[in-house]
């Protein structure tokens, strides 16, 4: 056929297929538009996929991820679309039956960690084009990750239908998702893509989210993922929408909180990267989210403690460097922690560190954040703004505390600044190390 005939011929058969409506795809060369893997970025952006199937320092989405479980460790799996390794081989049904219904190419069924239960609320739409850009735009990547092994009756994978028959399931949306109007597109945001319950909704005994307690907070590997419902005392129903778009922006609202953690994750990789329309959304929607209340008469996690005026403490003798005797709340504080904070808890001027009063994690009824944060500190890039503290547990570059230490300092900063004294012990602090 002469070349001016064949591009005549393909031109008609694009052209027709566009007229018809049938098909985002091009009849030249089977590869999606631009604009449909351009939205398939940004919507796998806004699920975060890259949290979980990206081990740290390995390649993304190559999968090799350990998610901590009640009953073991599940490997996250490569998601790339390298035939042999990965999802190569899967076609757009075989992924839509993975993402909204958490069943592999070969029948098997996927273990929760995945929210497949968040993602059966995506559209059709959405899912064509997270399919088209994983196919077509995600690199390959020639690794198969180490297989999930679970402890009885987890490791019985057909267990899961069960599973799935019991659990709560988002209904699918239906339309095209990016004209949805501001509140609808917040709840769908919330509820599928961002998968918020996933971490912030408590679980019953089969570990399927707790309904009637949405978004009331819940543990997550060490870390608690607090009560973010409309209540102004236990949850968040004391913020203004502009704080909330500025805290999944940025990870900071001064005076409130900080994100760190699984949620500073999710700052960088996913709400970071949202648009303005998109944040207010989901900022709207989540605040109107039915109030949670946890403790009668308490007061906001973020309104604790005030600057405090105390003696130095310093007595101006060195201390050894092979000294190893521990050192008391007060004193672990002074040596590790004022120099960045302050001696009085306010932080630093220009707010780049935080104050440790009007912070909701000191002002928190339970300790777990503020353990991890000693333990593992902060590291969260939003934007170009790099938030950085060190950890200082065994494996420290900065100083090594003992479990005893942190239990003391974690006590006297709650103590000071907080909501009081948890009374954390040395074996308390031990079961928060990642193993």
């Amino acid at each position: 056929m002469p070349e001016t005939v064949r591009k005549t011929f393909v031109s008609l058969l694009v052209a027709g297929s566009i007229l018809a409506g049938t098909s985002h795809y091009c009849a030249a060369a089977d590869e999606p538009d631009a604009a449909l893997i351009q939205r398939g970025e940004y919507l796998a952006t806004a699920g975060d996929c890259v949290a979980c199937h990206t081990r740290p320092g390995g390649k993304p989405f190559a999968g090799g991820l350990k998610i901590a479980t009640p009953m073991g460790d599940i490997v996250s799996t490569n998601i790339t679309p390298d035939p042999d390794h990965g999802i190569g081989a899967y076609t757009e049904e075989d992924f839509e039956k993975s993402v909204r219904h958490g069943v592999r190419k070969d029948g098997s069924y996927l273990y929760p960690a995945m929210p497949y239960v968040s993602y059966s609320g995506l559209t059709d739409g959405d899912v064509k084009a997270l399919y088209a850009w994983f196919m077509h735009a995600v690199k390959p990547v020639a690794e198969t990750p180490a297989e999930t092994s679970l402890s009885f009756p987890a490791n019985v994978r057909t267990a899961m239908a069960g599973w799935n028959m019991l659990a709560n399931h988002n209904p699918p949306e239906t339309g095209d998702s990016a004209t949805f109007e501001k509140m609808r597109r917040g709840r769908y945001l919330a509820n599928a893509l961002e998968h918020c319950g996933t971490c912030h909704t408590p679980r019953n005994f089969i570990l399927s989210e707790k309904q009637d307690q949405y978004l009331a907070g819940g543990p997550l590997d060490g870390w608690y993922a607090p009560n973010i419902t409309s209540s102004k005392t236990s949850g968040i129903g004391d913020w203004s929408e502009d704080d909330l778009v500025q805290y999944l922006q940025t990870g900071a609202v001064p005076g409130r909180s900080q994100a760190a953690g699984p949620m500073g994750e999710a700052v960088e990789h996913s709400t970071s990267h949202l648009t303005d329309a998109d944040l207010h959304a989901l900022a709207a929607y989540i605040l109107q989210v039915a109030p949670q209340e946890e403790e009668p008469g308490q007061k906001p996690r973020d309104s604790f403690g005030q600057a405090t005026a105390q003696p130095d403490i310093r007595s101006g003798d060195l201390t050894r460097i092979d000294d190893v005797t521990e050192l008391k709340g007060g004193a672990v504080y002074d040596a590790n922690c004022a120099a960045c904070h302050g001696y009085d808890g306010a932080g630093a001027s220009n707010r780049y560190v935080p104050s440790l009063f009007s912070n909701s994690v000191v002002g928190a009824s339970r300790p777990d954040n503020l353990i991890m944060t000693v333990l593992y500190g902060v590291n969260r890039t939003a934007g170009k703004t790099h938030a950085f503290m060190p950890g200082f547990d065994g494996h420290s570059d900065v100083q090594r505390l003992s479990d005893a230490e942190i239990a003391d300092v974690v006590n006297y900063v709650m103590a000071q600044y907080g909501n009081g004294n948890p009374h954390v012990t040395a074996d308390q602090v031990k079961t928060f190390h990642k193993k």
